[in-house]
Parts: structure tokens; C-alpha cells; sequence
């Protein structure tokens, strides 16, 4: 019982509460700023009036999907990489800056992630919404029908007393579990956000790789898996599999090699 109370006290409910209510707004701006600009664009790219709009409807979703980063992970809690800021590789020139954007590494993630911003909102905020009426409905309605007003619930009209104390039972139940509830639909969309957003581009990644090994020296595998949690944080971003890539990657292109000692294997610089 006291796991179901410590609930309230967790801070995590209310950032959980604010985020799914915030969602709503935010996939609306989101879904709707990305289809017009690509539809738009799409239509005027025959003109020179197409490119400038496709090239500021990517700019919004970069930007768009880097607020979402630090919402999931300022009142989620959920698990971020620690990137760079992005710069533009060919700024000042439409079409080439345009060709960058769209080369760029998690630019397909970041514009799905725009368009279903807009289900995801609107399934966290109804969530939200429905948990709080849950959890207040049946001790409102009681003073409200005391008062001599009237509430109704999916075509019954409660004009009684006792009528209205039928859902009191349910929003003592949902008073307890409610809030937990909430956090268990904030670890969910956490995960969906780290999901579409959280990860590390293999050119980001195999650039970690030199980085570390340029400080160490040489390393084996788990010290450069180490160096790159160090270097990124620690979240489902870096794995084993995706270090090891990188570093069969790196070997293969001559930017590295491996040394045998014994049972260990190192990686130095080439």
C-alpha cells in the first residue's frame, strides 16, 4: 500500500502528468507544420519557391524533434545520448543545404517521429484526462447534485444523491492507483521517444570510437564500451553489437587495427 501513497511524492508524477498533457498541443503543431511544408514543397518544387519551403519544413522538424529530446528527458526521465549541437554541413545555398538535411543521419527517424507525434499526443492526453476525471468524478459529483445541479455519464443523467454516489467506489480505487498508472504511461512513451530519438548515428558512433582511442592508447572492446557510456551516457544507445560494428567497421577501413596478447584483444589507431 505504501508503494501505491509514494506515488504523490515521486516528482516523476507530475513532470509524467505535465508532458502527456503538453503532448497534445505539440504533436498538433508538429503533425500539422510537417505535412503542409511537405506537401507544399512537394507541389512548388517545379518553382524555386519549393526548395526554400522543404528546406525550413526539415529545419522545423530538426528543431521540433530536439525539443522533444529534452522533454522526454527533462520530465520522463528518459534516457538520452549527449550529442553535439548540429551544424549545417552547406548552409547559405538552398539546394545543398536541402540535399544535407536529408543526408543527414536521423533525419528519417526525426520526421516519422513528427508524424506520429499527433497519435502519440493524442493517446497520452486522453490518457491523462481520463485517469484524472477517474480519479475526481465521484466526489465531485456528489456536491454537484447536492448543489441541485445535474451530471450525467454516457447518456444517464444523475440527478440524485445516491445516484451520484455510484462512482465514488471508482474514483477511490483510481485515487490509489492512478498516479501509478500515470507513471507507467510515462516509462511507455519514454521508451517510444528514446526509441525514434535516442539513437547514435554509426558515423557518431565510430567517430566516439577514434576519440576514445586517441585518449587511450589502445583499449579492448569493453573499455571503449566504457569510454563511449562516458562519453554518450548510459541508455540502450550503446550496445555491445553496435560497438562491436563499429569497431569491425573501423578495422576493415584501415582506421584501426587489432592486437593479439594472449587471450585479449586491443584496438589501437592505425
Amino acid at each position: 500500500m505504501t508503494w501505491l501513497f509514494d506515488a504523490y511524492l515521486d516528482g516523476r508524477t507530475y513532470t509524467t502528468l505535465a508532458y502527456m498533457l503538453a503532448a497534445l498541443p505539440l504533436g498538433i503543431l508538429g503533425f500539422t507544420v510537417v505535412v503542409t511544408g511537405l506537401a507544399l514543397g512537394a507541389g512548388l518544387l517545379v518553382t524555386v519557391v519549393g526548395i526554400p519551403v522543404l528546406v525550413a519544413t526539415l529545419l522545423f522538424t530538426r528543431a521540433s524533434a530536439r525539443l522533444q529530446r529534452r522533454l522526454a528527458w527533462s520530465l520522463l526521465d528518459a534516457p538520452m545520448p549527449r550529442l553535439n549541437r548540429e551544424r549545417d554541413d552547406e548552409p547559405g545555398v538552398f539546394w545543398r543545404r536541402l540535399a544535407s538535411l536529408i543526408r543527414r543521419p536521423g533525419a528519417g527517424r526525426e520526421l516519422w517521429f513528427s508524424l506520429l507525434a499527433l497519435p502519440l499526443g493524442v493517446i497520452g492526453f486522453s490518457v491523462a484526462m481520463s485517469i484524472l476525471w477517474l480519479m475526481v468524478a465521484g466526489f465531485v459529483q456528489p456536491v454537484v447534485v447536492a448543489l441541485g445541479g445535474e451530471s450525467g455519464v454516457a447518456g444517464w443523467t444523475i440527478d440524485t444523491v445516491a445516484e451520484s454516489l455510484v462512482f465514488l467506489p471508482v474514483s477511490a480505487v483510481f485515487l490509489l492507483v492512478g498516479p501509478r498508472m500515470l507513471l507507467g504511461w510515462g516509462t511507455a512513451f519514454g521508451r517510444a521517444v528514446t526509441g525514434l530519438l535516442g539513437r547514435i548515428a554509426p558515423v557518431e558512433l565510430k567517430r566516439g570510437v577514434v576519440d576514445v582511442l586517441t585518449g587511450a592508447g589502445d583499449a579492448d572492446g569493453f573499455e571503449v564500451l566504457d569510454g563511449l557510456r562516458l562519453r554518450f551516457g548510459r541508455g540502450p544507445f550503446v550496445t555491445p553489437i553496435e560497438v562491436e560494428a563499429a569497431l569491425l567497421a573501423l578495422e576493415s577501413s584501415g582506421a584501426i587495427r587489432s592486437i593479439r596478447r594472449g587471450g585479449r584483444v586491443s584496438y589501437r589507431l592505425a
